[in-house]
């Protein structure tokens, strides 16, 4: 699995009953009849009105849709040519987030299974939403909250289920002068974006067309000088469970505003817009690429060490970010991004490894060739300059008549519709970059790659950054861990678009389930020089047993005490999200221990 920026979004959407079946994780240490309250489905009697569901239509100006899956095309012909379409569209991450009723994962090993919600509010505004909260609220529903569809942890995907759909509030207004509402603070550049905005287009609004920099909710490559997406929110736009629209900001609901900043999505409140501050651009942006054979184990073990050298050593900095591959069959594979350094600077930061690799023998063999190449910061997110210069770095929307800058990064192809088979981040300190320690690091390393693949998400761990960043940072709830962490590894592995009960598109369970432990071994080898590492909330274990530590750490208890005076009864439920403790895995159930 290979991410970078794909769509905005924490959700994920339906499919038709009859395909899967009840999201497989059970409830956590909790019987049938300990579960009190219960959410209403549509079985239950007291479920709305067909009158009531009218209403709700009225008062969002005709925005109620009855969610229908595309896949029931596949329901009587699974082979046949309306299945087949569906299908390859699953491959195309734009096609999935215009239509409720599809995610942009379709499902996970032994955890969930995306389902369709019953109705979906397609909220245009925030009245919208307003109406579809308080409706959710006094009818006692399940309530999801879904963008572009982009989560891998279904945590917008529930059946039985009224949504909120903000893909259509996608507005992106940029600010020369910017003053968060009630503050004091000078005026600043900024950019103001709606829930349902996708992070692509924003680049390109920002940058390709504003000449500034954003940083965004895509993988952040450059967060080690620009700090994380959280910490440049000035300003969010937020609908609470009591059905009050309400700004927050460092003045206005101080405390909303800083849960919101790394908290986790669809826990609070539904957001409707936010404001992010913009940053001057950078005159280049660059990229550094190869990909070396190791002829033995012994000499992969020289080339990572080698690597990890060079990184501690020379690459430590604000300046690099993105990912490197240690991989199965002794294979490094380097693909890093830089800023603040212009090419030549960035050729001699490598050219002593780019020797030491060529004048090794036979020990080590570049498939791709050593490419350090820069261009214009402007072009960075630019469709038109990219389809010039690299077309087989991105791929388009292929509907007719979708926008020109409906484009993805080709890396993520695979991303798109995928069946997780599993997953695991671990944030790795940077005292593991020390003398003593690297050795350690090293080794455990080479023992994971032993296994799966090792991803090294430089970008995702802010130690080695700049001062901003790091300060920035600290007044977020993101956790702690991510200050002291010059990497976050990702270990994962995913197959084609599959739903248990469709033939003919169904999971290779057997080989998902050789992956899972293959991800669970090469984890563990990690965890023995990173035990107290954390997690990612975004992209982490659907089974991560110490959610609230590897998430948020030493800010859980902050956080649960705003969960529970903004949502006290619980409307809001994302699995593993703040308060989440207190209710059934599927959110319908709250328990008796937490009445």
């Amino acid at each position: 699995m290979n991410r970078r920026e794909l769509l905005i979004g924490a959700a994920l959407t339906p499919m038709a009953h009859w395909m899967v079946p009840r999201p497989v994780a059970a409830a956590q240490g909790a019987s049938i009849s300990s579960q009190m309250l219960r959410r209403t489905r549509p079985s239950d009697p007291k479920w709305p009105s067909a009158a009531s569901w009218n209403q709700l239509n009225d008062q969002t100006w005709g925005q109620l849709i009855a969610v229908k899956s595309p896949l029931v095309a596949c329901q009587d012909n699974p082979a046949g040519a309306a299945c087949r379409d569906v299908f390859k569209g699953l491959k195309n991450p734009y096609y999935i987030g215009d239509d409720a009723a599809l995610t942009q994962t379709t499902g996970y090993l032994d955890a969930w299974a995306s389902q369709p919600s019953v109705y979906a509010v397609a909220a245009r505004k925030t009245a919208d939403v307003v109406a579809a909260v308080n409706f959710a609220r006094d009818n006692n529903l399940r309530l999801v909250v879904r963008g572009g569809g982009h989560s891998y942890l279904g945590t917008s995907s529930a059946p039985d289920s009224l949504m909120i759909w903000t893909r259509a509030m996608n507005d992106i207004t940029l600010h020369d002068s910017f003053v968060a509402q009630g503050s004091e603070d000078p005026p600043q550049p900024a950019v103001s974006v709606g829930a349902g905005a996708i992070w692509m287009h924003v680049y390109n609004e920002v940058t390709t067309r504003g000449g500034r920099y954003v940083q965004g909710g895509g993988c952040g490559s450059y967060s080690k000088n620009y700090g994380t997406a959280a910490a440049s929110l000035l300003e969010a736009e937020i609908v609470t469970a009591d059905g009050v629209v309400r700004i927050a900001n460092a003045r206005s609901n101080p405390d909303l505003f800083w849960a919101l900043r790394g908290g986790g999505g669809g826990t609070f409140g539904v957001v409707t817009r936010l404001t992010l501050r913009t940053l001057d651009l950078p005159e280049i942006f660059g990229f550094a690429s190869m990909t070396i054979q190791a002829a033995s184990g012994a000499s992969f073990r020289k080339l990572v060490g080698t690597f990890v050298n060079l990184y501690a050593d020379r690459l430590h900095t604000r300046h690099w970010g993105e990912i490197v591959n240690i991989k199965p069959g002794n294979l490094l594979d380097i693909q890093l991004s830089f800023q603040g350094l212009s090419k030549q600077q960035a050729d001699e930061l490598w050219q002593p490894f780019i020797r030491f690799v060529a004048e090794a023998g036979g020990e080590f063999t570049f498939t791709r060739s050593p490419s350090i190449r820069s261009g214009p910061a402007t072009h960075r997110w630019d469709a038109a300059y990219i389809r010039q210069r690299a077309p087989q770095a991105i791929l388009s929307d292929d509907r007719p008549g979708a926008p020109a800058e409906n484009v993805f990064w080709a890396a993520n192809l695979s991303e798109a519709g995928h069946f997780i088979h599993g997953f695991e981040s671990l944030w790795l300190p940077a005292s593991l970059l020390g003398g003593v320690e690297r050795p350690r690091l090293v080794e455990a390393l080479l023992a994971a790659a032993q296994h799966a693949t090792v991803e090294l998400h430089f970008q995702k761990g802010l130690a080695g950054g700049s001062e901003a960043a790091i300060a920035s940072a600290k007044e977020t709830a993101t956790n702690p861990a991510v200050i002291d962490a010059f990497v976050l590894a990702i270990i994962a592995s995913e197959g084609p678009p599959a739903y248990s009960g469709l033939s003919g598109h169904e999971p290779d369970l057997a080989d998902a389930r050789k992956n899972a432990a293959a991800i669970a071994k090469a984890v563990g080898e990690l965890r023995k020089v990173a035990p107290d590492g954390g997690a990612y909330l975004a992209e982490s274990s659907f089974f991560e047993p110490k959610w609230q530590q590897a998430y948020w750490g030493a800010n859980y208890k902050r956080l649960l005490e705003i969960k529970q005076q903004y949502d006290p009864a619980g409307l809001f439920f994302v699995r593993h999200g703040v308060g989440s403790e207190g209710w059934s895995d599927d959110g319908f159930a709250r328990l008796a221990a937490h009445q």
